[in-house]
């Protein structure tokens, strides 16, 4: 049987030897049994070491982990934001997050009971980690609500992302009622961008949130921080700008088509003006051109606006009205002089066949000229019912072949430098892979 003193030697011999010491070496003659012991427990200590560190690190994955989808919660989701966001301003790139929000969550939560409601949380966020490459970063943000966060990401690229999520969710997930009734489910996305819309984590997160608040008042379901005009563009309610504002809602109501267009208008009509050093007073006016250029369609027939085909000579006689009845609209407005004959004249062309009045050169309104090019560059690009939009190399080809026909050759090149100075083409690029791969 081990003595006293062959216990307390091997507790001396364990710590001694834990700490490295010479000594521990001469006190190990107190036995080989005190020696065995001391191992012993020597092993169980790092043992219960080791255990302790992972215990921690669970709980720590606990902590930042959402019990119901497993996936990052809202925690770990605004650390990561913020760690991103550093790295993103250190190198210079950009960064955007997408917020998810579940259509009627709150309504589907109290028909069907929490069970189902989790059961529909855990299908949507697994469809949203299927769908993203592993290192994008997902989570459940909020209740009802999920947040994706993407760097190297510019705004066009973010926006393609959203609208595919949104688009797949839709035909992936069906949430099942206590009757087993399969119910269809949808989401609103909301997406901004760093550092154009903010630079900090909170700003960022605010952004979005305004975007997913257009996005669901606007019925599309997908917006960014460019999809509000009346915030972005500063246009402030009075009673010639309410009027403004109720025409595009209007025609955007009857033509879903025109809101996009419009705002692709708009910033692509920015990115010429900042090219060619224009003032902020002439940046101001093409916004609110570029917005309204095309609020005349609220005069087009509705066989011939919303038509699925090419349109016969006669309907484009129809359409081509348009300018002239946007003129008069906006002419019917106070303060809007200036904006009167961008609207008018966003139809003509540098050799003088383009309508209504057939102007050529200079002629034509200058910042008019500057909203043609965005405008035929928008049109080309979009898709349409009766055809399907080109890709932006083939659309600025075709710039560059109209040059000194349908466009002044001075706004090609500026927007072609816009174009490469951003970058634009290689996020195309990777734009048309990620839906190709889809």
């Amino acid at each position: 049987m081990w003595s006293f003193a062959a216990l307390v030697g091997s507790v001396i011999i364990l710590v001694l030897w834990l700490w490295e010491y010479p000594q521990s070496t001469t006190l190990a003659a107190i036995g080989t049994p005190g020696m065995f012991l001391g191992a012993w427990a020597g092993v169980l200590w790092w043992r219960n070491r080791i255990n302790e560190t992972r215990l921690r690190e669970l709980a720590e994955l606990h902590r930042r982990r959402d019990a119901v989808t497993g996936m990052w919660n809202h925690h770990a989701l605004y650390e990561l934001l913020e760690s991103k966001l550093r790295q993103a301003g250190e190198e210079q790139a950009p960064l955007s997050i997408i917020r998810i929000d579940i259509d009627r969550f709150t309504l589907f939560n109290a028909t069907h009971g929490h069970v189902a409601g989790d059961e529909l949380l855990r299908q949507v966020g697994n469809t949203i980690a299927m769908l993203l490459p592993p290192e994008v970063t997902s989570g459940r943000y909020d209740s009802d609500e999920f947040l994706v966060i993407l760097p190297d990401t510019a705004r066009g690229q973010a926006m393609t992302i959203a609208s595919h999520l949104r688009e797949k969710i839709r035909q992936a997930t069906l949430a099942q009622a206590a009757s087993g009734e399969a119910i269809p489910v949808t989401v609103s996305i909301g997406v901004a961008c760093f550092p154009t819309d903010a630079t900090s984590a909170q700003a960022l997160l605010a952004a979005a949130a305004d975007a997913l608040a257009v996005a669901r008042q606007n019925g599309t379901g997908v917006a960014d921080t460019c999809s509000n005009w009346r915030t972005r563009y500063r246009i402030h309610t009075n009673g010639g700008f309410s009027t403004l504002e109720a025409m595009v809602i209007a025609i955007d109501n009857k033509d879903r088509y025109t809101r996009r267009h419009s705002e692709e208008v708009t910033e692509y009509a920015q990115w010429i003006a900042e090219e060619l050093g224009l003032s902020e007073e002439e940046k101001h006016t093409l916004r609110l051109a570029g917005l309204v250029h095309d609020v005349g369609k609220i005069g087009v027939p509705d066989e011939v606006l919303l038509k699925p085909d090419m349109l016969t000579a006669e309907e484009y006689e129809a359409m081509k009205q348009h300018a002239v009845l946007g003129a008069v609209m906006v002419a019917a407005l106070p303060g809007m002089e200036q904006i009167i004959p961008i609207v008018r004249s966003h139809h003509e062309r540098w050799d003088g066949r383009g309508y209504p009045d057939g102007l050529a050169g200079e002629q034509i309104p200058f910042l008019a000229r500057v909203l043609t090019v965005a405008d035929a560059f928008s049109a080309m690009t979009t898709d349409r019912p009766y055809r399907k939009g080109i890709d932006w190399r083939s659309a600025l080809s075709e710039l560059q072949g109209q040059k000194g026909k349908q466009f002044d050759p001075l706004v090609v090149d500026a927007f072609i430098a816009s174009i490469n100075r951003r970058g634009m083409l290689s996020q195309q690029q990777g734009e048309e892979e990620l839906l190709a791969a889809a």
